[in-house]
């Protein structure tokens, strides 16, 4: 999981606090065990592959659901706590730089969150509320919508300025652009479907570069390396300071978007707090 989130062995080591050769033996022995090639190298480190995104998809969930549900035996009779089970994106670009006013606005509790690339799929016993991508058709009784799905393209300021005059979808088709690498399954905007929303047919022929977590594809765009999808919603702080920037004013819709859910069939009084606060605060004006 840690590989697959760094995409380098040499990061993933030192968070797991082990040296990289010794890494690099037990992805040997998984693969060799399995009988499949979950990784290919690249110039920039690693990344998975198809095998490897659908393995990562099938046991993340339920190893994220096994840790949570030691957390809470290890805090039994402790400070109340709420574990939301959430995407990379929403985790890292919402939830994450609010964290200190949401644990300040629901305190005691002990909050946590799980991240795995399809939330829905950890609403288990030891999960107290899920925020997901969904579409209308697929939505359950208790989901409240937290935001539209509102999709734009941006990129740095330094990158807009060295390419300037551009004034239609069908213009950016020629530039590099940042995507995701790993399956969506939530079946989000991506490039192909942004354009085809503007009636733009041809495949881009520019140079794409693709990320495994949506938050990098952000970094990657800020870091002036091409044009990525922003999602109205997660990436408004850094339009609003600057660091990113829309290419165009077209915005792609879609009927799907963000929902909160308790999934407890009588939730704890700390997760209606965190899940109040985390709807309220979605909602209100920026």
């Amino acid at each position: 999981m840690l590989v697959a989130k760094h995409g380098q062995l040499s990061a993933a080591a030192r968070e797991l606090r082990i040296s990289q050769p010794g890494l690099s033996q037990r992805l040997k022995n998984l693969e060799e065990s399995l009988d499949l090639t979950l990784f290919e190298r690249t110039w920039r480190g690693v990344r998975l592959t198809a095998e490897g995104a659908d393995l990562l998809a099938a046991v993340d969930p339920l190893i994220g659901m096994l840790a949570a549900d030691f957390r809470r035996f290890a805090h039994r009779n402790r400070t109340p706590s709420v574990l939301v089970s959430v995407d990379f994106a929403f985790a890292s670009l919402w939830l994450l730089p609010r964290l200190a006013r949401l644990r300040e606005a629901v305190r005691p509790v002990d909050l946590s969150m799980l991240t795995s690339q399809q939330p829905e799929l950890a609403a288990g016993l030891s999960v107290d509320l899920v925020v997901r991508m969904a579409g209308e058709g697929d939505i359950e009784a208790g989901e409240t919508k937290l935001m539209d799905e509102r999709v734009s393209a941006v990129c740095s300021p330094e990158f807009l300025a060295r390419h300037p005059g551009l004034a239609e979808p069908a213009d950016l088709v020629d530039l590099p652009l940042l995507s995701l690498s790993t399956p969506v399954t939530s079946h989000w905007h991506d490039w192909e479907s942004w354009f085809a929303h503007f009636g733009v047919t041809a495949q881009p022929a520019s140079e794409r570069t693709q990320f495994t977590s949506y938050d990098i594809v952000v970094r990657a765009a800020q870091a002036g390396l091409g044009i990525a999808l922003g999602w109205h919603g997660l990436i408004d702080d850094m339009l609003a300071r600057g660091e990113l920037v829309r290419v165009l004013p077209h915005v792609a819709t879609s009927d799907r978007g963000y929902y909160i859910q308790a999934v407890q069939e009588t939730p704890s009084a700390a997760a209606r707090r965190v899940h109040d606060w985390i709807l309220v605060e979605a909602v209100r004006p920026a």
